[in-house]
């Protein structure tokens, strides 16, 4: 083994075998270590308070031992289980590997997958590991004695098949690095930050499970009422289902069909900003709006609620090839439509802090970039509507609240043009005319040309070399197609260094003791004791502000909104919840059958108990 793994007392392969329901923590059956400077194995068997209780003390240190494991958000999440502390150094092989291939393999990093690449064969049959794997889910935790050994010998396996793994991205690795202690720091960020989303799992978001319950309970009426009323207004659904078709005659009808963007498909868009910007203009286009809100909304089976009343949704640190985390939208409130967060809620005697960093993409741009005209705009505090103004489209001495079209609109163009979109493109986005979007397009490109230089600069080199790669070493090799045009990719090196600032505030925060209850792009979610609130957010900010200045050298300031009872109490989307609220109310405590309901344009108010 390579000398450099010296450094640590202990290497230590290790693997768990446990059971899990989805919203609660694992419960462990097995460990099993091979520690490999002495080739030493270990085999624990944990099923049983006697068995957990005698284990309580893990046989080699956190602080002396480079623990290896295949996707260890697994692993960790059993050591947390168990009691242990985190691991601090950790090579993960399926970070590694995804690292070696991202861009030229999709998918096949499982731990089977990628041993067969290598030419890794596994000793146990298919048949035996299917049989064991399917026996400890389905019998636990009634396992016979004789139970015990096949059980070990399964998760010795994945030991034994994970070490050949770790010793052959080694020996890859020292081949493709000279700098192979550099390598090693690279592998135990990553690993780091992967092992640490088992703790934030663990943590969990705290929900108002009271409402949870009764949305969860009422929404159909409730979804039928908001229908019914909307139906004398913007009649767009049928059977309860949006209707393109209706939508295309709506627009029509008010003169809105030419102006609305389309998909690259030619289908109408749907999402919120595109209906934010055109209810400004139309107030049925405004009701529609906030009816299609509470219609859309229930999206709650899938939020993996734990006995505890906290949701647990599964974090894949590096899904996407830009190394951001994938959080689907159906199982994570806070990844969720922001109209879902209002579920999320905690008690009195904590707070639940939201810390964002302010325009990260733009900053990061900017600094990578340097800039200056483009750190300019970031140092005003509002590098939109710096653009606006130093392009002309609003006087010098305008205020965001009496601009907010034309700020909103060199936002989006901004953004837009730091992915090299085109004026074509920038046309459908926005759902403006092809000349007006070739002036802002040119303006923009003019503002920022040092911007726009790098850009050409980068992609040239990674063209050259074949992939993109942060400081901190996550990768991205360019395909053939990619190659001959990668302006495809040219947010790539944006995107991928927010990630990593993520991932270093992330560290940085568990060590200060801060309880991260979820993350997702450039935000995280705090639970937070109300005690000392004042003095831990602004500790908070620092952390996640300095992350920043590691990874792209500059500090990025941080907003933090305080949830002291419930999400969306306050805020754009606090009229639309409150009416929600009154309908569920209003459903709940109706004394008719649901036959019998009389729709009124407004139901009664009702105290709402929820806020």
């Amino acid at each position: 083994m390579n000398k450099l793994f010296k450094q640590f007392t202990n290497v230590v392969v290790y693997d768990y075998e446990f059971k899990i329901t989805p919203g609660n923590n694992p419960e462990p059956v097995c460990v099993v270590y091979k520690e490999l400077h002495s080739q030493q194995i270990t085999k624990q068997w944990l099923v049983g308070q006697d068995n957990r209780k005698y284990y309580s003390c893990r046989p080699f240190p956190e602080d002396e031992t480079l623990f290896i494991a295949h996707y260890s958000n697994a692993e960790v999440s059993c050591d947390l289980a168990m009691g242990y502390e985190k691991p601090k150094y950790i090579w993960d092989t399926f970070v590694e590997e995804k690292k070696l291939l991202n861009g030229k393999l999709a998918k096949g990093f499982g731990l089977l997958d990628t041993c067969q690449r290598y030419g890794i064969e596994e000793i146990m049959s298919a048949y035996k590991k299917t049989y064991w794997r399917d026996h400890i889910i389905n019998n636990y935790p009634n396992y016979a004695p004789e139970d015990q050994s096949g059980i070990l010998d399964y998760c010795m396996e994945d030991v034994l098949l994970t070490e050949k793994l770790f010793l052959k991205q080694v020996e890859l690795l020292e081949k493709l690095d000279k700098n192979f202690n550099r390598v090693i720091q690279q592998a135990a960020f990553h690993g780091r930050s992967l092992g640490l989303t088992a703790q934030i799992e663990r943590n969990g978001i705290p929900l108002n499970m009271e409402l949870y319950n009764d949305l969860d309970k009422y929404y159909d009426e409730v979804r039928e009422q908001e229908i019914k009323e909307l139906e004398n207004v913007f009649d767009v659904y049928e059977l309860g289902k949006f209707s393109h078709k209706k939508f295309e005659a709506a627009l029509l009808k008010e003169k809105l069909l030419h102006r609305w963007p389309r998909s690259e498909k030619g289908r109408l868009k749907t999402d919120d900003r595109t209906f934010y910007r055109f209810a400004a203009v139309n107030d049925k286009i405004a009701a529609f709006r906030n009816s299609k809100f509470i219609i859309e909304s229930r999206t709650l089976k899938g939020f993996c609620v734990g006995k505890d009343g906290r949701s647990r949704a599964p974090l894949n640190l590096f899904g996407q090839i830009t190394g951001r985390t994938n959080v689907s939208t159906a199982i994570n409130p806070f990844g969720a439509p922001r109209r879902m967060r209002t579920i999320i809620g905690t008690d009195k005697d904590h707070y639940l802090v939201y810390a964002d960093w302010k325009s990260q993409e733009a900053v990061v741009q900017a600094y990578l970039s340097q800039d200056q005209e483009m750190i300019k705009a970031i140092n005003s505090g509002d590098p939109y509507l710096y653009t606006a103004k130093k392009v002309g489209a609003v006087p010098k001495d305008a205020i965001r609240k009496n601009v907010e079209k034309e700020r909103e609109l060199y936002k989006q163009s901004f953004l837009a043009i730091g992915y090299g979109q085109t004026p074509y493109g920038l046309k459908n986005k926005l759902g403006i005319s092809l000349p007006n979007a070739t002036f802002i397009h040119s303006q923009i490109v003019r503002t920022y040309n040092v911007f726009q230089e790098w850009s050409k600069a980068i992609i040239s080199k990674a063209n050259q070399r074949g992939y993109f790669i942060t400081k901190y070493g996550w990768k991205y090799w360019l395909s053939d197609r990619e190659i001959a045009n990668p302006r495809r990719l040219i947010n790539w090196p944006i995107q991928s260094h927010g990630s990593e600032i993520l991932r270093r505030a992330m560290i940085d925060l568990d060590e200060a003791g801060f309880e991260i209850s979820m993350i997702i792009h450039d935000a995280v979610l705090i639970h937070m004791k109300r005690k000392g609130s004042a003095k831990n957010i602004r500790k908070l900010k620092k952390i996640m502000s300095d992350a920043a200045e590691k990874v792209i050298g500059a500090a990025i300031p941080v907003d933090t909104n305080i949830i002291r009872k419930q999400f969306n109490q306050d805020g754009e989307h606090k009229e639309r919840w409150e009416k929600l609220y009154e309908k569920l109310e209003w459903t709940k405590n109706k004394q008719v059958s649901n036959s019998d309901i009389v729709y009124s344009k407004q139901p009664p108010v009702v105290f709402n108990k929820y806020i």
